[in-house]
């Protein structure tokens, strides 16, 4: 499919990663590149560290120079290129810190006055998203001069609001789409221990103080002007939209459904072999996290995962830790489960035990690892097996095991950590790792549940698990992501992509999407339901799920976890993409 006019698609998260939205865009970025060519350009924050992995300057084409040259605004860079991450699309990513120190002011008044955004006591980092924005309304004006065929702005969120307001102001004829992914105050609400979610299905609109009660009045207003100044204003979810006609009051004219990029997903094959090499990587860090103070066969043992920003409530961690706290009363004998909790935070360090058991473990392994070899080696020589080689090379390794494995198991006087790393304020401050000794799990030799709190972005060449997150995601049984507050969620749909089996909840968009859309057919796939039910039903219900997975035999695991595979599969882009460019259609006619 080929469009005939120009996009221009303005996040402040268009290379530059923060969440959600650079994954909505950059998984989509083929289809978009087949759609549109050239004749796409996304606009981003300038952000150094992120520019120097995810842009390569290049020069632009005329009509972008002319365009560059013809901007009014003083104090900007603008840097053109492409956007690695995303298909090598075409990426402008702008610089305006000079002209937010010297016209902030000038932009706070000119919206106050043409849409009544109250920001006069707005909090610290909202100026420099509005003089950011600002300046892309002021690019894409000036290309809109220059680009010879017709144009659709699409906007992302009030960070990128700016832009249409700009727009807007100076009356300048593109048509605009604006997409709320969340709203600051549903965020809010929730951020601070509240049910957005039962709040929206109470009210049909928000007191006038509440964004100030919350602290959010500037963000929340300037959100509402893109919602109401918009061509076309669209929500990422039934959630969201819901949400956004009761805070914004306005009901979106469509509903664009989050993709994945199916195309570039690894396939049945090629993730049994990330598994296969992933799991012993895995079972390598947690011999040498649990060895060293008790006996633990980690072999059958299910992995389970969350995931996500460090929103205790928001992300529903609260949940997860009481879930396994119960789990771990229901849990006998021989079963055991490892939780990993990925979620990063501040840290300054390893932990000296954890890396002195680390280096301790693969000193043994590599030890043993190299008697084995001759071993082998001997066996395979028939005049030594003759001259008693063998049993000599079977007793050195006897030996050297209880050696080598009474030097690891040394006295030690407490339980492995339940975090591996030196957070960068207090421990007894951190809500996860409190949450946990609240449940009693405290990796003790007693506990069926081992956790680990693990702080940090998984990535190749971290410090201790050397595992990417989707590899991570290859090698768990199931990922738990039980959110309170979740407008779509990506975390849920990478899980099963992956093959783990994925859990969700009706408060997330996808969850709700599943529960419309598939019904009783879902499988690999769970939606645990949080609306109208008491939290220690809830609970007990997660803690019921995991068990009947603590309890399944592998090959009844295997079968839900190609099933969670399969239906990831029917979240595409090339779904979903028709619905975006069909609002984009709407958005021109209007204009």
């Amino acid at each position: 499919m080929s469009e005939d006019y120009f996009l221009t698609e303005v996040s402040f998260e268009a290379g530059n990663k923060v969440g959600g939205i650079w994954t909505v865009l950059t998984s989509k970025s083929s289809y978009v590149k087949k759609a549109f060519g050239d004749n796409y350009l996304a606009i981003g924050f300038y952000n150094p560290s992120q520019a120097a992995v995810e842009f390569m300057e290049t020069s632009p084409p005329q009509f972008i120079k002319d365009a560059l040259a013809d901007i009014k605004l003083e104090g900007i860079k603008v840097y053109f290129g492409k956007w690695v991450s995303a298909n090598d699309v075409n990426l402008l990513l702008i610089d305006a810190k000079e002209f937010e120190q010297n016209h902030v002011n000038d932009v706070k008044k000119e919206f106050w006055d043409k849409f009544k955004i109250d920001s006069l006591n707005s909090p610290g980092d909202y100026n420099e998203p509005l003089a950011w924005s600002y300046a892309a309304g002021a690019v894409i004006e000036a290309i809109s001069r220059h680009v010879g065929i017709k144009m659709v702005a699409q906007v992302h969120e009030w960070l990128s609001a700016g832009a249409l307001l700009y727009l807007k102001s100076k009356d300048i004829k593109v048509p605009t789409t604006f997409t709320v992914h969340a709203t600051v105050l549903g965020r809010a609400i929730s951020y601070s221990g509240g049910d957005t979610m039962s709040f929206v299905n109470a009210n049909l609109s928000i007191p006038p103080t509440m964004p100030y009660d919350y602290g959010v009045a500037a963000k929340h207003f300037t959100e509402k002007a893109g919602a109401l100044n918009s061509t076309m204003f669209t929500a990422v979810s039934s959630v969201v939209a819901k949400e956004a006609e009761v805070i914004l009051g306005k009901k979106p004219d469509a509903v664009t459904i989050n993709g994945i990029d199916t195309n570039n997903l690894p396939t049945h094959d090629e993730l049994s072999s990330i598994r296969y090499d992933s799991l012993k990587r895995f079972n390598n860090f947690v011999n040498a996290y649990f060895l060293p103070y008790y006996d633990f066969d980690t072999k059958d043992a299910p992995i389970f995962i969350t995931s996500g920003r460090y929103e205790f409530l928001d992300k529903g961690f609260d949940l997860f830790i009481d879930s396994l706290g119960k789990l771990d009363k229901l849990l006998h004998d021989d079963k055991y489960v490892i939780a990993l909790i990925a979620v990063p935070s501040g840290t300054i360090g390893v932990k000296n035990e954890v890396v002195a058991n680390y280096l301790t473990y693969i000193s043994i392994k590599s030890s043993l690892d190299e008697d084995l070899k001759n071993f082998d080696n001997v066996v395979a020589n028939s005049i030594d097996l003759k001259n008693g080689g063998a049993d000599k090379a079977y007793s050195k390794i006897l030996n050297d095991s209880r050696r080598l494995i009474s030097q690891l198991r040394r006295p030690k006087p407490t339980n492995p950590p339940l975090c591996p790393f030196i957070l960068s304020y207090p421990e007894e401050t951190d809500a996860i790792i409190n949450k946990l000794k609240e449940n009693g799990l405290d990796n003790s030799a007693s506990n069926h549940v081992k956790v680990i709190f693990y702080p940090k972005y998984l990535a190749v060449g971290d410090e201790l698990l050397n595992l990417t997150y989707y590899q991570i995601l290859s090698l768990a049984s199931a990922g738990f992501f039980l959110s309170k507050y979740e407008p779509f969620g990506y975390t849920p749909i990478e899980a099963a992509s992956y093959m783990s089996i994925a859990f969700t909840t009706d408060h997330a968009g996808f969850g709700q999407y599943c529960l419309d859309e598939f019904k009783t057919s879902l499988k690999g796939v769970f939606v645990e339901k949080l609306i109208n039910r008491k939290r220690e039903d809830i609970v007990t219900q997660i803690s019921n799920d995991m068990l009947k997975l603590s309890m399944s035999n592998p090959e009844d695991l295997l079968r839900l976890r190609i099933a969670a595979k399969e239906l990831s599969e029917e979240f595409g882009w090339d779904k979903f993409m028709p619905v975006y460019l069909q609002v984009y259609h709407e958005a021109l006619k209007k204009a």
